[in-house]
Formats: C-alpha cells, sequence, structure tokens
C-alpha cells in the first residue's frame, strides 16, 4: 500500500510544519503551485505496465501509446505495448458505455 497524504505530516518537522500553515493562511499558494507542478510531471508519466495485457512496457520503442481519458478533474491514464492493445480496450470502453448496466440478481424461473 502507498504512502497516504496524512502520513506526510509525521514527516516534517516544526518549522515545516509553520511554513504550511502560513501558506494556508495566505491562500496556500505556494502549495498550489507545488501540487500543480507535480501533478502535470505525474501526468507525463507512462505507466510500467500495459493496461489491456499486463506486459512490461519498454519506453524506448516507438510502438508505446498512451491514453488519457476522463473529464479535467479525474483524469485517467493507460499505457498500451501496441496498437491492438489499444484498440482492444477501446471497444471494451464502448461496450461498457453503450450496454445497459445488467443487475446483479439472476433471472432465474422457479417452475
Amino acid at each position: 500500500m502507498g504512502r497516504r497524504f496524512e502520513d506526510m505530516f509525521d514527516i516534517l518537522d516544526y518549522n515545516e510544519l509553520m511554513r504550511l500553515k502560513n501558506d494556508f493562511d495566505s491562500g496556500a499558494v505556494a502549495l498550489k503551485r507545488l501540487l500543480e507542478e507535480n501533478m502535470k510531471k505525474k501526468l507525463k508519466e507512462h505507466e510500467k505496465a500495459c493496461a489491456t495485457c499486463s506486459s512490461q512496457l519498454n519506453f524506448y520503442k516507438t510502438n508505446n501509446y498512451t491514453l488519457v481519458f476522463g473529464p479535467d478533474d479525474f483524469k485517467k491514464k493507460a499505457s498500451f505495448c501496441g496498437l491492438d492493445c489499444l484498440e482492444y480496450f477501446i471497444i471494451k470502453l464502448k461496450d461498457m458505455k453503450t450496454k445497459p448496466k445488467e443487475d446483479n440478481v439472476s433471472n432465474t424461473d422457479y417452475f
């Protein structure tokens, strides 16, 4: 499991906590800038495994693809090892959007 946001406060010393509090009191401009820079950096990174077949990706190859999708406030990112995996992912994504969700209740007849 990854680190939790709350665990960050245990790492900071008193002076760093005071700087963070002062930044929050003044509108959190420095924190917002730092957060936006890190988000841009993460967005540029690729995934390490193909989203479809889970094979390891070699980032020096030219046939790797990364798809960024979703609304601006909740972006998703998926990387693929080739066009076939990307195409399969898109087909499955279309199927999810067009087919209605099935109920968890099974249709069994009691005759």
